[in-house]
């Protein structure tokens, strides 16, 4: 499952639809903080990750009322917490993931 926001998508197919269809053209990460705990006896591990969004030729309309066409990155900064879990092949994979964008006050 994915929390992106305020919206909830659960399964690969919807995740990936939603991931593909946001308003940017080329998005890159700037991690700041990354922190990870074992989470359950299954060998599960929690990762948070906070850091910036840089977003080229974004047409969105945010919290801010602040809209921005060009080909210079607008930086968002964001939160992500998500949960990796064992595929028994020795592999892992997303189990649930929560992000967040995080608007100045």
């Amino acid at each position: 499952m994915l929390t992106f926001e305020t919206t909830s998508i659960q399964g690969a197919a919807a995740i990936l639809e939603k991931l593909t269809s946001l308003p940017f053209k080329k998005v890159a990460h700037q991690v700041a903080t990354l922190d990870a705990q074992p989470s359950n006896e299954n060998g599960g591990i929690m990762v948070m990750v906070t850091g910036a969004l840089l977003v080229w030729n974004i047409l969105i309309l945010l919290i801010t009322h602040y809209s921005q066409v060009d080909d210079s990155p607008a930086p968002m900064n964001y939160s992500q917490t998500f949960q990796l879990l064992p595929d028994g092949a020795g592999s892992y994979f997303v189990f649930n993931d929560v992000f967040r964008l995080v608007y100045g006050s």
